[in-house]
């Protein structure tokens, strides 16, 4: 049985592996299948494990901000902690069958289970990153809760901190891609490619699993009611209002 010193010292060096993208940087001769898919499943693991734990502490604004008790917010916890990994998972693999095909087309076909790991570890480190805010998410849900616009504010960190996590996330993306490039200067093509295509399904997924954070004025649920719109329409209808607004 593994000692807590053993476990500690794999998960640092696993957490520090996905940043410092070394586990996408070995020469391809070197990955068995095998290995292969323990790193998969590591990646996957990580995002499922510190997904959950990032969207357990954005859905607890409300207990925090003592507008609800903990044991009435338990269940948008619970809803936000599965929305997290459940949106980032749901994302990859709607985008993936494309992102597939279009590497047969290039020519890439045979390289494509490095793709998937480069982009896995990335969402890996997507995780990791949000994992590391948790603290501050925290921190300005008890400092904005006596503010009349609290809420507000707390959807507009988390939306700061989602994208500065993609951010970096797409850079340790090109990090982990930077072997496949110097293989195939095509792989430049595709990575850019990807984060487009990824991009566009994420905003359309995010819009359609909110509530992430859940309003204190509403009730809890898991899905807000007509799910299942347009994001593109109402950022469309948002940009229309504000130019009539100015005009």
């Amino acid at each position: 049985m593994q000692s807590l010193s053993e476990i500690s010292a794999w998960t640092f060096g696993t957490i520090d592996q996905v940043l410092s993208g070394a586990s996408a940087s070995p020469a391809i001769s070197k990955n068995n299948r095998a290995q292969s898919k323990i790193r998969l499943r590591t990646a996957a693991s990580i995002v499922l494990i510190a997904g959950l734990a990032y969207g357990t502490a954005m859905g607890c604004y409300a207990a925090v901000a003592n507008q609800r008790s903990w044991s009435e917010q338990w269940l948008q916890m619970l809803f936000s902690g599965v929305k997290v990994p459940l949106l980032i998972l749901t994302t990859l693999l709607i985008a993936l069958p494309s992102f597939f095909i279009l590497n047969t087309l290039f020519g890439l076909r045979q390289q494509f289970n490095e793709s998937l790991k480069a982009i896995l570890m990335a969402q890996a480190g997507l995780v990791i990153i949000l994992l590391s805010l948790a603290p501050i998410t925290l921190f300005i849900y008890v400092s904005v809760s006596p503010m009349p616009q609290a809420y507000s504010l707390a959807v507009l960190w988390n939306a700061v901190a989602f994208g500065s996590a993609s951010v970096a996330a797409q850079l340790l993306l090109q990090r982990n891609y930077r072997q496949l490039i110097r293989q195939d200067s095509k792989h430049r093509v595709m990575v850019r490619i990807w984060i487009f295509i990824y991009a566009f399904v994420g905003i359309q997924m995010a819009y359609v699993l909110r509530p992430f954070i859940g309003s204190p004025s509403n009730e809890i649920s898991f899905f807000r009611e007509d799910p299942f719109q347009n994001a593109y329409v109402k950022i469309s209808q948002l940009i229309w209002s504000a130019m009539d607004l100015w005009g």
